[in-house]
């Protein structure tokens, strides 16, 4: 009995120092950023769309937070929605010049309005008259010689037109009727003001918009369906009646009514450039359901609450996929059974404790020169990658690992220090201008 009690001490101050021993291992934290899953370089204002403001409010506070991005204004984004369509509706027209416009129809009525019969024409030409029209639908007239295009102008751009004089040449973007009158107009009074030559009827015109003049980098639309359930349920319950004569407990079933409200959350969202509409990226996040039980339904907690409870985390996973994410690892310091080096390593080892990294670097570098100890290269290039950074770390790696080729822990770490550094180059990337 005395031998196993013996024994059993053994292995537990055994499993102790052992434990103690691990406990003992000295980490250096290092620090990289994760790049976003999407690709938002070049993107610093973001303006948010929305059909819930508590969503839109949430998600701009965790936007701005990340210290990545800022918000727009509402001002801004209704800019930018004035803008936008213009823009891309301008994209998919049709540019000809007005001479080569009317002459295509001259040549060949039916072959021309197959190229631009009720398509949206860009073109450009000189101003020879402005007016009105008896049913105050605006006008200019575009000479080309005898013949003319009539351009009609949408009601918008009555601002912009009066500031065009005749003789000047202007660019115009509108729904090309070809040699048919347009119907809401007199065609007696048409004839008279354009004249008897041939005319191609350019409607609803509206003049090109430039490149986009605000600030906002990127549209952010995120929607929110939110799906409440709500049910009940029949359990059986054992319940103490009473005592018999003996004074025995009896019990009965009891059928008890439990409600339950559940909430589930889903929110869509997509990402683009305010630029050009390009797409950055589009996903969604559905949140764990959320629920409350009760016997009493006035208790269930609220459905607002719920959504609440839920909303969070998926929100949270949307912001990390726009914002890269730094991340803090720890990386242990290898030891060394050299008993040459065995002083000036617990040296080096005080000074990364105490977190003087660049004098730990150092040190562990001039016993890795004296000695060729591998714990020592080691070390060194762990601690400088801490304090001088990946780049430089795995130089020092590379250059342990052709000495110490057979040692499979530091080709590992440098594997790992190298996706770091690729991490760290994509999120550079991100962030850029």
């Amino acid at each position: 009995m005395k031998k196993r009690i013996f024994l059993g001490t053994i292995v537990i101050f055994m499993i102790w120092v052992v434990f103690i021993t691990a406990g003992c291992s000295t980490t250096i934290p290092v620090t990289y950023t994760e790049p976003a899953r999407l690709n938002l370089s070049g993107v610093r204002r973001i303006a948010i769309k929305s059909n819930d403001a508590q969503l839109a409010n949430n998600i701009s506070q965790r936007l701005s937070a990340s210290g990545v991005f800022s918000i727009a204004s509402a001002a801004e984004l209704s800019e930018w929605e004035q803008w936008f369509p213009l823009y891309n509706l301008q994209a998919t027209a049709i540019e000809v010049n007005s001479a080569d416009l009317v002459a295509a129809y001259k040549a060949n009525a039916a072959r021309a309005d197959q190229s631009y019969g009720r398509r949206l024409v860009k073109t450009s030409g000189t101003v020879a008259e402005i007016g009105q029209s008896s049913r105050g639908r605006f006008y200019a007239r575009l000479n080309v010689g005898n013949d003319a295009v009539a351009v009609y102008f949408a009601s918008s751009e009555l601002n912009a037109l009066a500031s065009i004089n005749r003789g000047q040449t202007i660019t115009v973007i509108g729904m090309n009727h070809g040699f048919n009158l347009p119907d809401m107009e007199d065609t007696a009074e048409i004839l008279r003001i354009l004249g008897a030559g041939q005319r191609v009827n350019i409607v609803d015109a509206t003049f090109p918009v430039g490149d986009y003049p605000g600030t906002i980098d990127a549209i952010l639309t995120i929607n929110k369906d939110t799906r409440v359930q709500e049910g009940s349920s029949v359990q059986t319950r054992r319940e103490q009646a009473g005592r018999d004569g003996d004074g025995n407990i009896i019990y009965r079933n009891v059928n008890v009514t439990i409600y339950e409200r559940q909430v589930t959350v889903n929110i869509a969202y997509q990402i683009a450039r305010a630029l050009n509409g390009a797409s950055i990226g589009q996903g969604s996040k559905t949140a764990n359901s959320s629920r409350s039980s009760s016997e009493d339904r006035s208790r269930l907690t609220s459905a607002s609450q719920l959504e609440a409870n839920t909303i969070g985390r998926p929100l949270q996973e949307l912001v990390n996929e726009i914002v890269p994410i730094q991340r803090t690892i720890s990386l242990t310091l290898a030891r060394s059974d050299d008993d040459r080096a065995k002083n000036e390593m617990r040296v080096a080892e005080n000074l990364a404790k105490s977190r003087d990294y660049a004098g730990a670097a150092a040190a562990y570098g001039r016993i890795y020169a004296e000695y060729g100890n591998f714990a020592a290269g080691y070390n060194q290039a762990i601690i400088t990658e801490a304090s001088e950074g990946t780049e430089k770390a795995i130089e020092l790696m590379v250059a342990l690992i052709q000495r110490h080729s057979d040692n499979p822990t530091a080709q590992n770490t440098l594997n790992e220090m190298r996706r770091r550094e690729t991490a760290n180059q994509r999120s550079a990337e991100q962030l850029s201008r």
